[in-house]
């Protein structure tokens, strides 16, 4: 079998496996030899992964020409690898991640969260909002539900199961008071983002209702309850000073990605400060004349467009251009 395919296998096993960002890359793995493939899988990355990987190869006995691919290394320590190979009388390990070019890209997309949370020091951040087509998030009294429709907002739930954290500004809490769990989606609730610095927020708003982690950050000290962390930020002068806190308070807390669904003047400082990786945006066959403008993305970072039902979805990556500014260099 081709050695390129067999890696390029681990790589969709890693993606397939992968249910939501976390402190471990998204590992997939199979033992072949040249004929066939004698097993396969992905490892959960909710449990420890030198444990798991030697429980999978303990199950099977292999030909004596059998190897371990696998998209990346899970240990980070190669030899650990290779003597856990040889314990289990396989010949060697090929990594994808080790390969060659197109295999590094494809590895490192799909752990994409984990690498770039690891190099920049702070969550991965995905922006998403709905927009109508005159380019408009809300109306003039900031109502902004249901610009986009029934199936788009199901794949935003499916997209909040993935990530850590979630994260809305003030004015998306008190106009819209929503929820940000994944009640219409099977998953993990992602942990709430709260970031008030004078407690301005009525505590009869869902964020305050303990039903999913909520990490509430204010200056004032307050103590925390089941569900609803309050967490100190600093008198800083300016929102600047403040956001790059608590972006690097979450790193410490090992919060590897964050969901930022609005709104517009949150999104916008996100942008105009380059702190964001990816975007998200719907646009609906809808009109409002007026009301709350749209944040604007240079279009150079736009990579993909499709439609989802009657919507439209415009997707763009930082990082790309990023990557490929580096190498110019």
């Amino acid at each position: 079998m081709d050695q390129y395919q067999l890696l390029l296998r681990t790589i969709n096993l890693a993606k397939v496996g992968f249910s939501q960002a976390v402190v471990q890359p998204a590992v997939g793995w199979l033992v072949a030899d040249q004929n066939k493939i004698w097993a396969e899988g992905w490892l959960d990355t909710t449990q420890a992964y030198q444990t798991q990987l030697a429980d999978k190869l303990s199950n099977n006995h292999y030909p004596t020409k059998a190897r371990l691919f696998i998209n990346t290394n899970p240990f980070g320590n190669s030899e650990m690898l290779r003597q856990l190979a040889t314990q289990h009388q396989l010949k060697d390990v090929i990594i994808a991640s080790e390969g060659n070019t197109d295999l590094q890209a494809f590895e490192w997309f799909v752990n994409r969260r984990f690498y770039l949370y690891q190099q920049k020091k702070r969550p991965y951040i995905v922006l998403k909002w709905a927009q109508t087509t005159d380019s408009f998030v809300a109306r003039s009294n900031y109502d902004s539900k249901w610009i986009s429709g029934v199936h788009a907002r199901k794949l935003v739930h499916q997209w909040r199961s993935q990530e850590t954290a979630i994260w809305v500004g003030n004015n998306t809490y008190r106009f819209d008071n929503p929820r940000l769990n994944v009640r219409d989606w099977k998953g993990e609730d992602p942990i709430r983002i709260v970031v008030d610095p004078k407690q301005s927020l009525d505590r009869q708003l869902h964020v305050f209702d303990q039903s999913q982690p909520t990490l509430y950050y204010s200056e004032h000290l307050t103590p925390s309850l089941p569900k609803l962390e309050f967490a100190r930020l600093p008198n800083a002068d300016g929102w600047a000073n403040r956001i790059l806190h608590v972006l690097s308070d979450l790193h410490q807390r090992q919060i590897v990605s964050l969901f930022v669904e609005g709104g517009s003047q949150l999104l916008n400082f996100l942008i105009e400060n380059d702190w964001w990786d990816e975007a998200r945006v719907f646009t609906a066959d809808k009109r409002f004349g007026k009301g709350i403008t749209a944040p604007k993305i240079d279009q150079k970072y736009l990579i993909s467009q499709q439609t989802v039902s009657e919507d439209q979805l415009a997707t763009y990556y930082r990082f790309s251009l990023e990557a490929e500014e580096e190498v110019e260099k």
